[in-house]
């Protein structure tokens, strides 16, 4: 191969390595998004725990609402915070 076909060669070969090597890094699956992923799966697996919080609560809520397992203290809590009643001599204090 003569000099200049050498020369050539290097610079296709060089090119396609900076080509290759930035798509690696900025490409649509290259390094920065799956930086970008990680950051994002992250962000919703604390909004799943955070959902999941909630869940439980609200399916603690209504075990205590079943005829077979009712709380009358937790339905008349309920009841009385609902319907903002009362009677005159009771203090009420809303704790949420």
């Amino acid at each position: 191969m003569s000099k200049g076909g050498a020369t050539v060669l290097g610079i296709v070969l060089g090119g396609a390595i900076i080509y290759l090597g930035a798509h690696a890094v900025t490409g649509r699956q290259g390094l920065i998004a799956y930086v970008d992923l990680q950051a994002q799966e992250r962000s919703l697996e604390q909004r799943l725990d955070r959902l999941e919080g909630q869940r439980a609560a609200l399916e603690a809520r209504a075990a205590r609402m079943r005829p077979e397992s009712l709380d009358l203290d937790y339905l008349d809590e309920r009841a009385r915070v609902t319907l903002a009643a009362g009677n005159r001599e009771e203090l009420v204090f809303a704790v949420e």
